[in-house]
């Protein structure tokens, strides 16, 4: 299936799955799809307005599934008082296929029931990805990405080559909690398409 197709596809389910979960709440696109601009490597960007944000966080698990198996779902450290910021990946979906969802509504509570905290060897595994990510496009912050992601998981950066210095960071984050050791193992085959194909 062409991946531009196959995206859209995911997105009708996600928020169809959002809405259905409660009732009321409006699930739109934001970013670079809802501009147009996306490209193969973009992730996915919905904002999803909703009138109880603690029941839509309680029950975001259950409304996730209508397009997929969550691999991941984490939530931002940083909670303002009306959004929270989710971070979800799909099983058998691309890495770079990240949903970003801000949550827009009211809430009173503090983080989700399902939230098991902030792992800073996930974070960091994921700027890994952004960087490979920006590494396709025009030169961005690549640097910035790879820098960051080294400091997450408390490992010097080695300089050289790109694909060294995010070798280096994914052993990194792997020591640092081997439960990121599946997710590592697709980044690295990430970057090491990378690296053959700039060869």
């Amino acid at each position: 299936m062409d991946c531009d197709v196959e995206r859209a596809n995911r997105v009708v389910q996600l928020r169809r799955g959002l809405q259905a979960a409660q009732p009321g709440s409006v699930a739109s696109l934001r970013g670079s799809l809802a501009e147009g601009t996306a490209d193969a490597w973009s992730d996915i960007d919905l904002s999803w307005w909703v009138s109880d944000g603690d029941d839509a966080l309680r029950v975001l698990p259950h409304a996730l599934k209508a397009a997929g198996q969550v691999e991941s779902l984490r939530l931002d450290p940083e909670l303002d008082p009306d959004r929270r910021l989710v971070f979800v990946r799909f099983r058998n979906w691309s890495l770079f296929q990240r949903v970003d969802l801000d949550v827009v509504g009211l809430f009173h509570g503090g983080r989700a029931p399902w939230d098991r905290g902030w792992s800073r060897a996930e974070s960091a595994l994921m700027n890994a990805v952004a960087a490979v990510r920006a590494s396709h496009r025009e030169p961005g912050d690549i640097d910035g990405l790879v820098e960051r992601g080294l400091e997450r998981v408390g490992a010097p950066d080695p300089g050289g080559a790109l694909t060294d210095r995010l070798s280096v960071l994914i052993d990194a984050a792997v020591a640092a909690d081997s439960a990121q050791t599946g997710l590592a193992q697709r980044v690295r085959a990430e970057v090491r398409a990378l690296g053959s194909a700039s060869t």
